[in-house]
């Protein structure tokens, strides 16, 4: 696996975004979702639902197994102000072949 060149970070926080990241989702009109980081390009083995062509994201899964992909490009984008760090983890990381739900 190789490593990331460029690093995210949550929004106003110094706490740099890794796998197995325990975080919470505010969604607008809706109840927050809690869920866990389960891909990160460049990280995890390549995904082809997550990387292709010349796109790039990364992805939550939610506690109930929903997979949010999310624009990767980090010299111009950082995580939006709705997702928040709860804590470090390990589980939940996706696998290169999983169909994403």
């Amino acid at each position: 696996m190789a490593k990331m060149s460029s690093q995210l970070f949550y929004h106003d926080t110094e706490i740099e975004l890794k796998l197995g990241d325990r975080v919470r989702m505010k969604r607008f009109l809706r109840p927050a979702k809690t869920g866990t980081v389960c891909y990160l390009p460049g990280v995890s083995d390549p995904h082809s639902e997550l990387e292709f062509d010349d796109v790039q994201q990364w992805a939550i899964r939610s506690d109930d197994c929903s997979v949010y992909p999310i624009l990767y490009d980090p010299d111009n984008f950082q995580p939006p102000k709705g997702i928040r760090f709860v804590g470090r983890g390990t589980d939940g990381l996706l696998d290169p072949d999983e169909q994403l739900k």
